[in-house]
Order: C-alpha cells, then sequence, then structure tokens
C-alpha cells in the first residue's frame, strides 16, 4: 500500500513538473475598434515571442477584440493570455477577469505622459474649481488621459461630472479625436478640454493655457492571465526586457507602434496605479 502510495506522489509530481509548460498556446492582445491594423503589428510581437519560445513548442496567436466585454470573455475562456493596453481600459478589465499587471510598455518610445485640462488663452477659467457648471471635451470613454483621469481630477475638487446639462455639474461630451477636442475649445463649443502633454504640445500655445496637470501615468501596461504559470510568466517577461537589447528584438519593436522597450513597474508606477 505504501508502495502504491509513493508511486502515485512520484507520477503527481512528475506530472506538475512536466506542466510548467503545458501550454501549447498562448495569446497576446488589446481593445481596439479596426483591428486590423492591431493585428499585424502584434503579429511582430507574437512571431518574436514564438521564436524565442520555439524549444517549448508554445505557438503565440493573436486576438484584437472590439470592445471590453469581449476582451473580458475572452480572458474568461482562456483564449486571451497577455493584454497589452493603457491604463484606464487595463483596470476596466481587470476589474472583471483574473489579469495581474505585471510591467509596462514604452508606446512610441513614451515611459508615461500626463493628462492635461486646458482652456482658451484668454478664459476666465483658471483652476478646476472654475470648471462648475462650465462644459468640456473629453476624447472618448476608454480614453487614460483625456478622459479617465481628468474626469477623476474634477470629482476629487467635489464637483460632478455630468452628460445632462446641469447647471451645477460640469457638463461633457466626446469629441472623438485630439484635433476636435482642440477646435470645439478654440471655437468655444465647450469651455475646455483634456488630453495629454505630448498632445497638447503640438498645439498652438498662443491659442490655449494649462489649468491642471497630473502625475505621470505609463503609458501602457503590460497584464497576464493566471492562465499563464509564474515560471512561464518570468520567461516571457525576461525575454520583453531584452527585446531593446537585440537587433532583432528592436527591429520587432519598432513594428510594435515604435515601442521603445518593456520595463518593470516603478513603486511610483505602483503608487499611481492603486491610487486610481
Amino acid at each position: 500500500m505504501l508502495t502504491k502510495r509513493i508511486i502515485k506522489l512520484i507520477i503527481f509530481t512528475t506530472f506538475l513538473s512536466l506542466s510548467i509548460y503545458a501550454q501549447d498556446k498562448i495569446t497576446i492582445g488589446t481593445i481596439d475598434l479596426e483591428p486590423k491594423e492591431k493585428i499585424y503589428k502584434f503579429q511582430a510581437v507574437a512571431d518574436y515571442l514564438q521564436e524565442k519560445l520555439k524549444q517549448k513548442n508554445i505557438k503565440v496567436d493573436v486576438e484584437i477584440a472590439k470592445n471590453l466585454d469581449t476582451v473580458i470573455k475572452l480572458i474568461s475562456d482562456n483564449k486571451l493570455d497577455i493584454f497589452i493596453d493603457s491604463v484606464y481600459p487595463t483596470l476596466l478589465v481587470q476589474k472583471k477577469s483574473d489579469i495581474t499587471i505585471e510591467c509596462k510598455r514604452w508606446k512610441k518610445g513614451i515611459e508615461g505622459y500626463r493628462s492635461v485640462i486646458f482652456v482658451k488663452k484668454n478664459s476666465n477659467i483658471n483652476s478646476i474649481e472654475d470648471l462648475k457648471g462650465k462644459t468640456i471635451a473629453f476624447e472618448d470613454e476608454f480614453s487614460t488621459s483625456s478622459f479617465f483621469i481628468p474626469k477623476k481630477a474634477i470629482e476629487k475638487k467635489g464637483l460632478k461630472v455630468s452628460k445632462k446639462g446641469e447647471k451645477e455639474s460640469v457638463n461633457y461630451d466626446y469629441a472623438r479625436s485630439e484635433k476636435n477636442t482642440a477646435a470645439w475649445v478654440l471655437y468655444s463649443k465647450v469651455d475646455a478640454g483634456a488630453t495629454d502633454d505630448k498632445t497638447f504640445e503640438s498645439f498652438d500655445k498662443n491659442m490655449f493655457k494649462i489649468i491642471y496637470t497630473s502625475k505621470l501615468i505609463p503609458r501602457h501596461l503590460v497584464s497576464f492571465s493566471k492562465r499563464i504559470n509564474p515560471k512561464l510568466k518570468k520567461e516571457i517577461l525576461d525575454i520583453l526586457y531584452d527585446m531593446d537589447k537585440s537587433r532583432v528584438g528592436k527591429e520587432t519593436l519598432k513594428k510594435f507602434s515604435k515601442t521603445k522597450k518593456f520595463s518593470p513597474l516603478t513603486n511610483d508606477d505602483m503608487k499611481i496605479i492603486q491610487g486610481l
């Protein structure tokens, strides 16, 4: 009887050790209304990871979801393992799935950005408090820098943010693009606009002034589902961290929306994310 138990234990232990890399496929992806271009960009990273993991016979696929519900279902159904997106969509997905945020992506060469609220240069609005009863243009409902962060900043000042045209609220609408946001403010369709500091630098400074600037927000986050076991996760993270150190890795990063590199989250990053 004891011998049988020992044999069963050995078999079970062997199974566990083999199952560390038992996955034959992992999938990376994001959310985008126009998936065709994103598939091309993500495929470059998928191919790079697959090449690095070839000794383990792991295939790496790409899945681009068109909306939040779809990406949550994909994660729940074990059809999406690595999710890469900006802070706000990541937090929304994290609330309804088992993903954990593991590192950051320097998309377009940028480690992070600051959200800004701006008004016309000659406006009497000089602070968030002055926005009471005024109007503001956000870009869209999933934007970190031009919706989530500025909306929270306004609410932290005790002001209500509304789409209903309430007199005591800060009323908003979606401009749907950075250019529209600037134009709406310039031509007084709204009193204020929200964007990121890098985009604001492209605007005519003689036309606008900033009334609020946030702390530095990580540009993009990389999250893993719990289906990826810790050992494989560490190996994938090490591959991502080393990409900017080789010619092929750099070429792949360039195809991936001119990503500079992947790097671990700092303590400041974690404080910012946890405070949102």
